[in-house]
């Protein structure tokens, strides 16, 4: 029987030939590029933000710079933490081809574990940590007190990595989870509830000045300190890999629920549609039925819900040029989230549908009815901005307008290119929902951008209200024309049908 040692060269050369033989591979590796030059941009935001809290350590007298930094941990935790949902998977979404195999059962989840614990991932934070060492550490406390220091960040970011893994698990099977991250969060937050003396008392110097501590602790080398940070880790680690093993495992074996099938017929009034009005239907039934599909849905509303309440009934986001942003981030968020992957819930089916005449287009279709009659959602949530006079009816309107005719003509051009079938209900071990394509990636960014720069552009020549009239217009006259540009991405797409037939079978 091959153990785990023998087993990780194979494993890794697995992946690798998996990677090099996926049909989306010639435009993962465009994709690929463009997120290696994000991460190069992070990194040096990383570094600058190291450089002033290093100018600001040095400035700080009630506490030495090393746990100053451990003082920041928290925040820095926190933001690292949520940052992974956009940027790791989890070891069951790449275990499936490997359980069926004659393999002790837990060798697969053992070595993805093991490799997200070695992850390059895991070092991009040492961008922060390492030149704030260098500047404000290692010349004031020696090179052996920065290895620790250095050392035990590592650790927090394997400690990290490993919660982080059995957050996404849980969440991904029911998103109530999410409330489980609240006692997380107060554990972490304990030390600004207590007093040297343990009585109660709400202070932000209470919680600094208990990661200051636990930091020189760590740094000096408190065998407490250092035994009590494995020990986290371990325990995590071991939670994660019994979590891991459950999900998959429980998918695996679970059985198919028989389908009631209603004959009552629901939305009568789309039967005056035709076969657009019943692929309308199929679009809301398939956010009923469907978990993943649903799970994306109810996560977009939850997004525009909650940034609309921020907005509307805070002072946080006050200044004009970010109530621009969350309004055209408002609307965007469906398309970016759900019309972006367009076809790839789809390439289930994708065969049945290309058999039949016109039948892709009259799916775009009903697509584009669907996302541009759901912008009435955020466009009432965000009413309230009109009535407190951060917002006018307006820019509401010239947004809404927008995101329906050149936001989604945008997000829809990918009909063409999407090639990879996204699974309707598997969770932990179907394949990631990440973008792999730079068209993705790129078209993503227009959308979101676009409107703030044409805005910007028309005020230099007009005044605030034109501006919002001309992107009316544009988003009208999109509005109008979307017969036209719906028909050239089906002929489009037509012409590609049977590259992407093949690619959206092969990737089921």
């Amino acid at each position: 029987m091959l153990t785990i040692r023998q087993l990780y060269p194979i494993l890794r050369n697995h992946q690798k030939l998996s990677e090099r033989r996926s049909p989306m591979f010639n435009q993962g590796k465009v994709a690929k590029f463009m997120a290696y030059l994000m991460v190069a941009l992070l990194v040096m935001y990383l570094i600058g933000f190291s450089i002033s809290l290093a100018l600001i350590a040095t400035d700080v007298r009630n506490m030495t710079a090393y746990e100053f930094m451990y003082a920041a941990l928290p925040f820095v935790a926190i933001l690292d933490f949520f940052a992974r949902f956009w940027l790791q998977q989890t070891p069951s979404q790449q275990v499936k081809p490997y359980v069926l195999l004659p393999i002790p059962r837990y060798t697969c989840i053992d070595f993805f574990i093991i490799r997200s614990l070695l992850s390059y991932g895991n070092l991009v934070m040492m961008f922060l940590y390492v030149p704030f060492a260098i500047m404000a550490v290692v010349f004031a406390e020696g090179i052996g007190l920065t290895l620790l220091f250095l050392l035990g960040l590592y650790v927090v970011e394997l400690v990290i990595s490993q919660f982080y893994s059995i957050a996404r698990t849980l969440v991904s099977h029911n998103m109530l989870y999410w409330i489980g991250l609240i006692p997380v969060l107060a554990l972490v937050a304990s030390p600004m509830f207590f007093n040297a003396d343990w009585s109660l008392t709400l202070s932000w110097a209470h919680l600094f000045r208990g990661y200051a501590h636990l930091g020189s602790w760590i740094c000096n080398g408190n065998i407490i300190a250092w035994g009590a940070l494995f020990a986290i880790l371990g325990i995590v680690t071991a939670i994660n890999r019994r979590l891991q093993h459950k999900f998959v495992y429980a998918e695996l074996a679970r059985e198919e629920k028989a389908i009631k099938v209603s004959t009552k017929q629901s939305f009568k009034f789309l039967n005056e549609w035709g076969v657009i009005g019943e692929f309308f239907r199929l679009e809301i039934f398939s956010i009923r039925r469907n978990k993943n599909v649903r799970k994306v849905f109810i996560s977009a509303n939850v997004i525009v819900l909650i940034f609309s309440l921020i907005c509307s009934f805070t002072s946080t986001y006050d200044e004009l040029g970010m109530v621009r942003f969350w309004l055209i981030y408002n609307f965007a968020i469906y398309g970016a989230m759900m019309l972006l992957r367009i076809m790839t819930f789809e390439g289930n089916y994708i065969e049945r549908l290309m058999m039949g005449h016109h039948t892709i287009e009259k799916l775009l279709t009903a697509k584009y009815y669907f996302f541009s009659a759901i912008l009435l959602f955020p466009f009432l949530l965000m009413l309230p901005m009109v009535f407190t006079g951060k917002a006018s009816l307006l820019m509401l309107f010239s947004y809404m307008a927008f995101t329906a005719g050149v936001d989604n003509f945008l997000f829809m051009q990918l009909a063409v290119y999407n090639k990879q079938t996204a699974p309707l209900n598997q969770k932990f071990t179907g394949k990631t929902m990440i973008e792999n394509s730079w068209i993705m990636i790129f078209i993503e960014i227009l959308a979101f951008t676009v409107p703030l720069l044409l805005v910007k552009l028309f005020m230099i020549f007009a005044s605030e209200d034109m501006a919002y009239i001309i992107l009316l217009v544009i988003g009208l006259a999109f509005i109008g024309t979307h017969r036209l540009w719906l028909s050239n991405i089906y002929k489009r797409l037509n012409e590609r049908k049977y590259e992407n037939i093949e690619a959206m079978m092969a990737t089921r």
